[in-house]
């Protein structure tokens, strides 16, 4: 509720028009109980035909005010949350696009994905049907004490019929809550089992893990199905409460209101009146507990997502340097995961000057693309320094930064859109000549000439569904775009054909003689006999650095 009212407040003028229109709205919807007790005490009574028009017509007047007012509220209510449901939206987005990767990388994908699934929770609860609701409920006091005003008994069972239905009904949402984590815990891990599923579908069939999956399936789906029907059955239990108070109460009404109309304390007209009242409490409370449901899911949405908030950032306000030469130091440099033992390595010290290259060995594991997400600022060192012509990375803006480096990455990855906007994802202003120099330099013209849509052919799934080749190409013409001084590749020429290595090969020969610093993780010959360091990881917990006189350019035969 907190949250609600926080909402609601945030723009006084607009909380008081809401107030005031709940007030007219639910003082007018008297006006339905007032003309059926009017009717039968007076018109039935005497069968003056000047007073029915009268009371009908008054009626229809309040039904259209109250029409009108209801519109208006609805509008009103519904412009509560756009505003913090934007900022609240941009607020993720920003954690999402600026966490720091390790930060990110704890988190399971599918844990991730119900984590922002909170938002929609978020702004359903928050919705003008739900604050309506809510802002309602205070008013169940005026017609209480039009109960009061016609029978003080039958007011006293209203009271006591609504307050044992919203008790009732607050327990089970307590009670639910408990239910409803596990079964998003449950859920998250369906999810996961999908998500592998589809994902490794060859896996799956050519190992024939078929039994394996449908053992996880099974275990999960009972767990689920067993936490479904708990808070189904909390739920219905919650339904039940409000359906039979309402319906004793209804009795009860109408059998202690008989014998007050039989004994003269109560008129036949103040009984139905009495009854389309406390319908109209019941209903009310109903609403509220409806909303209290929501309000208790977003509750714990919005914790998930503060907890996602609050996750380590990178820094997009350090320092800018005006010109970066491609100098880059590492100073006593150590990286370890927390996950790990010991550190990947420690004790790495060494320096590149502009326009020298740096290729890195290591075996599988050994930390080659940790090395190489360090140095481009995915990643924080344990303990050391990385220092940019003589400024610590640290102490550098992040988006400068990455406007300094070309970075390919072992296994690239893509966004939604077409490859054009993935090439140009960095630098959007780009000439369409640069463009073309890029696309021609990665080899990629043939592959988008042979496609109808060219640069406009979509990107998919995260490129997952494009051949190992294209991706490498594609991912080298994205990093071509950034004029930058220290270009960063990940086994470059790894699972690319003859007429890939060539072009990568021609690639790295433009950056050299471009006089741009060369990280390159690789065990292709070719690149190596350029190399003027190497940095061996597989020597642990201290790599090994050994600098070698250059042979040749990369995939030029040696001198």
């Amino acid at each position: 509720m907190k949250e609600l009212f926080r909402r609601l407040f945030l723009v006084r003028q607009l909380a008081w028009e809401i107030l005031v229109a709940s007030l007219f709205i639910n003082v007018l919807s008297l006006a339905s109980p007032i003309f059926v007790i009017q009717v039968l005490n007076r018109y039935v009574g005497y069968g003056f035909d000047g007073t029915l028009v009268t009371l009908t017509s008054g009626t229809l007047l309040a039904a259209a005010f109250g029409f009108a007012f209801s519109s208006v509220r609805g509008r009103l209510a519904a412009a509560v949350s756009v505003g913090p449901d934007k900022e609240l939206s941009g607020r993720v987005l920003s954690a999402l696009t600026q966490v720091r990767l390790a930060a990110l990388s704890r988190i399971p994908q599918n844990k991730l994905h119900e984590v922002l699934g909170g938002l929609q929770t978020v702004q359903s609860a928050y919705s003008a049907s739900q604050i309506s609701a809510v802002l309602d409920l205070p008013f169940v006091l005026v017609f209480l004490l039009a109960i009061f005003l016609l029978s003080p008994l039958l007011a006293f069972l209203t009271i006591l019929a609504t307050a044992s239905a919203l008790w009732g009904g607050w327990l089970n949402v307590k009670h639910g809550r408990a239910a409803y984590r596990d079964m998003q815990q449950h859920t998250v891990a369906h999810r996961g089992l999908v998500s592998s599923a589809i994902s490794g579908a060859d896996t799956l069939r050519a190992f024939l893990a078929g039994a394996y999956v449908r053992k996880l399936w099974d275990r999960q789906m009972e767990a689920l199905l067993f936490l479904q029907r708990r808070l189904t059955e909390q739920r219905s239990l919650g339904q039940a409460l409000i359906g039979g108070a309402s319906m004793i109460l209804r009795v009860l009404v109408y059998a202690l209101g008989a014998m007050l109309v039989v004994s003269g304390d109560l008129s036949m007209g103040g009984l139905i009146g009495v009854s389309i009242l406390s319908a109209k409490v019941v209903q009310m409370a109903s609403s509220f507990l409806q909303a209290a449901f929501l309000l208790d899911k977003a509750q714990e949405g919005l914790r998930l997502l503060d907890e996602f908030q609050r996750l380590p950032r990178e820094s997009f306000s350090g320092t800018a340097l005006k010109n970066f030469t491609g100098r880059v130091e590492l100073r006593d440099l150590a990286f370890a995961y927390l996950s790990n033992p010991g550190p990947l390595f420690e004790s790495l010290n060494l320096t590149l000057e502009p326009g020298s290259i740096l290729c890195v060995l290591g075996f599988n594991g050994s930390g080659k693309s940790t090395f190489t997400k360090l140095l481009s600022g995915l990643l924080e060192p344990l303990r050391g320094q990385i220092l940019i012509d003589g400024v610590e990375l640290r102490q550098l803006s992040m988006e400068w930064w990455r406007r300094q480096i070309l970075f390919v990455p072992q296994d690239p990855s893509f966004l939604s859109g077409t490859f054009r906007d993935n090439i140009l994802m960095a630098a959007p202003e780009t000439s369409p000549e640069r463009l073309g120099e890029a696309v021609r330099l990665a080899d990629l013209r043939r592959y988008l000439d042979l496609s109808p849509d060219g640069l406009e052919t979509p990107v998919l799934e995260g490129g997952r569904d494009l051949p190992m080749g294209i991706r490498k190409r594609l991912a080298l013409a994205r990093a071509l775009i950034t004029p930058g001084r220290l270009a960063i590749l990940d086994e470059p020429t790894e699972g690319l054909d003859a007429e890939g290595n060539a072009a990568i090969y021609a690639v790295l020969n433009v950056l050299a003689k471009a006089g741009i610093t060369l990280v390159i993780v690789t065990r292709d010959p070719n690149i190596l006999k350029a190399a003027g360091q190497i940095l061996d990881l597989s020597e642990k917990p201290v790599p090994k650095l050994v600098s070698v006189p250059r042979k040749a350019a990369p995939g030029e035969a040696p001198a």
